[in-house]
Parts: structure tokens; C-alpha cells; sequence
């Protein structure tokens, strides 16, 4: 057998094994979790603006510069439906239970430049940063339907030290996105890569341009695990388009509009 056949192989035995050891999609589980969001809007409190948000992404990344503090970015497709501060399902679900977490916003309320940034359907993704290439281009063959995603930037802007992986409804029950816990980990291991960098920039023992090689080593090396981190999964066994939908109309959003 041929090197790419069995590379082949290889990919789909991992991806039958993969969906034969995660849950099947459970449906009364994921309407749950919409009815706490309407019932978290209903409130009107709006939990995920205890994060002190900024809105102009210029001043933000000046603020970034000037602190050495990463920025904490919250993307997301604003669509029709009935909440404040509309958004779609996916990003509704991401900050009402993740953004809206005591410990996750005490993080990054200590640590970071929290800033929101609306994307808009049939555009390009707005932030041109070389951190963010790969969600970009994951904007771009979205089709602007309910994206959503958290990504935690170096103030250069160069590299990510984590972000919140997909966000997608056939993901609801299980990515990393809609937990808080997962969230606030994922914070905890950028801060740490943060700090890890921090003190190979203050090396005394090593010349500046070895200082400067082990910094691109650690931020390739970082960039590498937080791709293997944040991996899109297929759907579940179980999972269909009606009852996705079935979610959206309990949410009072029109997907892709």
C-alpha cells in the first residue's frame, strides 16, 4: 500500500474511532441549553458585560501595546432575533455561558483587553492580524452563519496563546466553547504561555539574537498546540439540520440572515 494510502486509512480509522467513542447527539440536552439562554436574556442583566468591553479595536490594540496585557477578542455574526444585543445562537450561547462565568471574567478582567468584534455576512473577517489568519479563513467558507469564537492575541499581534475552538450548534454538547470551565483552562494555559515567554525576553545568559530564536521557537511551538487544541470535530452520531433548526426557532433567530 502506498504512503498516501495509508496515510488515508490512517484519517478514516481515526475518524470512525472518534465518533464511536463521543456521545450521540441528544437533543432534549441542547434545548436545555437554549432555554437557559432565553431564560438568562429574559432577565436582562446581560451577565458577559460584567468584562469591561471595549468596541474600538484601534484603541484596544494601542491599549494592548502600551500594557504588554494580551488581548481577549469575543467575534461574533449579529443576526435577527429577539435578544439585546442581538447575536447568533452560537455566540449567544458562548457568552452566556462561558463570558458570563465568574471565574472567566475575573481572568480577564485582571489579565486582559477584552474586546468585541462583529463580524459582518459577505465580508472579509475585519481583523488582519497574523494571529488570526486561520480564523479568517474559517470566516470566509463560513458563510457568515452564526460564527462565533474567543482567541486570546499577544499585544504584537503576532500569535495566539489559546482561543475558545469552533463554536458550531452541531457542537453544542460538547465543545469547549460552551463551557466555562474549558474557557477559563484555556485562559489559564495562555496566561502561563504568556508568562513562560515573558521570561525568555528577560534571559540575561543568552545573547540577543539567541534570545530571539528561543522566542520564535516557544511561539511556533505554541502556535502548533493551540491547533491541536481547538480541533473541529464532525457532528455526532444522531445530529441532523432539523434539529438544529428546531434550536434556532426556539432561539428566535433566522440562521445566515
Amino acid at each position: 500500500m502506498g504512503t498516501h494510502c495509508m496515510l488515508l486509512a490512517a484519517l478514516v480509522l481515526c475518524l470512525t474511532y472518534d465518533a464511536a467513542a463521543r456521545e450521540p447527539w441528544d437533543q432534549g440536552r441542547a434545548k436545555e441549553m437554549v432555554t437557559r439562554v432565553l431564560e438568562v436574556e429574559k432577565d436582562g442583566k446581560l451577565p458577559w458585560n460584567a468584562i469591561p468591553w471595549r468596541i474600538d479595536v484601534d484603541n484596544a490594540m494601542k491599549e494592548a501595546q502600551s500594557t504588554g496585557k494580551p488581548l481577549f477578542v469575543f467575534f461574533f455574526v449579529p443576526q435577527t432575533g429577539p435578544p439585546r444585543e442581538a447575536c447568533g445562537l452560537e455566540g449567544r450561547l458562548l457568552r452566556t455561558y462561558s463570558l458570563a462565568d465568574a471565574k472567566v471574567v475575573g481572568l480577564v478582567k485582571a489579565h486582559c483587553v477584552p474586546v468585541k468584534v462583529p463580524l459582518k455576512k459577505g465580508q472579509d473577517f475585519p481583523l488582519d492580524w497574523p494571529a488570526l489568519r486561520k480564523w479568517a479563513t474559517a470566516f470566509r467558507f463560513s458563510n457568515g452563519r452564526g460564527f462565533t469564537g474567543c482567541s486570546l492575541v499577544s499585544s504584537d499581534l503576532a500569535v495566539e496563546y489559546g482561543n475558545s475552538g469552533s463554536a458550531r450548534i452541531s457542537e453544542i454538547l460538547e465543545a469547549p466553547a460552551f463551557s466555562p470551565r474549558q474557557v477559563h483552562g484555556m485562559l489559564v494555559r495562555g496566561m502561563e504561555r504568556l508568562t513562560e515567554e515573558r521570561s525568555l525576553r528577560v534571559e540575561r545568559r543568552i545573547s540577543d539574537f539567541e534570545r530571539q530564536r528561543e522566542v520564535s521557537r516557544f511561539r511556533t511551538g505554541v502556535t502548533r498546540a493551540v491547533q491541536m487544541e481547538s480541533k473541529r470535530k464532525l457532528p455526532p452520531s444522531g445530529y441532523s439540520l432539523e434539529q438544529a433548526l428546531e434550536l434556532y426557532r426556539m432561539a428566535g433567530t433566522v440562521p445566515g440572515k
